[in-house]
């Protein structure tokens, strides 16, 4: 597979719902991207932990505090580590039945949509998450369906190891949560990246190295249809938005 085609069976721009359509469904789940799906949107984003137990649960933060009270507003919220507990014990929580596993995302969707799975992972060694997506990924076929993204290049380096045929973008902004050394698109040479992810705010100022790289750029998250189109029209490959369906109505894809 030619990993600089990222997604070469798809018309630009790409479009991802961003968590499913997060302002409507609860964010990361079955729900939520069946909204998207149902409104024509062709793409899913979505963030992978990796359990204590070695599962992949599909869910963006590092603790469940937040969903838990965006779901349950009047019980108190528990506030599990992702990566510091097991499936069981996430699936107790109020909101345990609406967090789901990856396999269970693809059994559900198959090749109905083409993904974005984001690696959300804060350490530089390998903990086994890149391997054990790439593994999924395979068992249900989906390679060709499939890019994978991350904030942690070191992330990324595993993943490529593991598959070397799926494209890997590189996430940033200028969050005082991410390093220092990463918040100018610098994971894009740590990891050798096929394409880029910045904050949106950023791609008018792209590093000259990687505006002359040719990779592709899909920046987040673009609620704003004016603002989507004109980053389609500066040459944005894809968009990644909490309102994909107005998003594509916007673009008219």
């Amino acid at each position: 597979m030619d990993r600089s085609a990222m997604l070469p069976d798809f018309p630009r721009p790409l479009l991802f719902a961003h968590r499913g359509l997060n302002r409507k469904f609860l964010e990361n789940t079955i729900s939520s991207f069946h909204a998207a799906l149902d409104a024509g949107v062709p793409g899913i984003e979505l963030d992978v932990h990796l359990t204590s137990d070695g599962k992949l649960v599909v869910f963006h933060d590092d603790t469940t505090g937040r969903i838990e009270r965006r779901a349950r507003p009047d019980e108190p919220a528990r506030d599990l580590p992702l990566e510091g507990s097991t499936l069981a014990e996430l699936r107790r929580l109020s909101i345990g039945a609406q967090i789901p596993l990856l396999d269970e995302i693809f059994e559900e969707f198959g090749s109905r949509p083409y993904y974005d799975i984001e690696l959300k992972s804060r350490s530089a060694s390998d903990t086994g998450l890149a391997s054990k997506v790439a593994a999924t990924i395979r068992a249900f076929g989906l390679e060709k369906r499939c890019v994978v993204s991350s904030f942690n290049p070191f992330a990324l380096r595993h993943f490529r190891r593991a598959e070397p045929g799926i494209p890997i973008g590189i996430i940033w902004s200028r969050s005082r949560e991410l390093y220092w050394f990463l918040r100018h698109g610098e994971g894009a040479l740590i990891a050798n990246v096929d394409f880029l992810k910045p904050e949106a705010s950023l791609v008018p100022h792209l590093p000259l190295y990687l505006r002359l790289s040719g990779k592709p750029v899909i920046p987040w998250t673009v609620n704003d249809p004016k603002t989507a189109c004109d980053l389609v029209a500066r040459g944005a490959s894809g968009i990644i938005s909490d309102e994909a369906d107005v998003i594509r109505e916007a673009l008219g894809t």
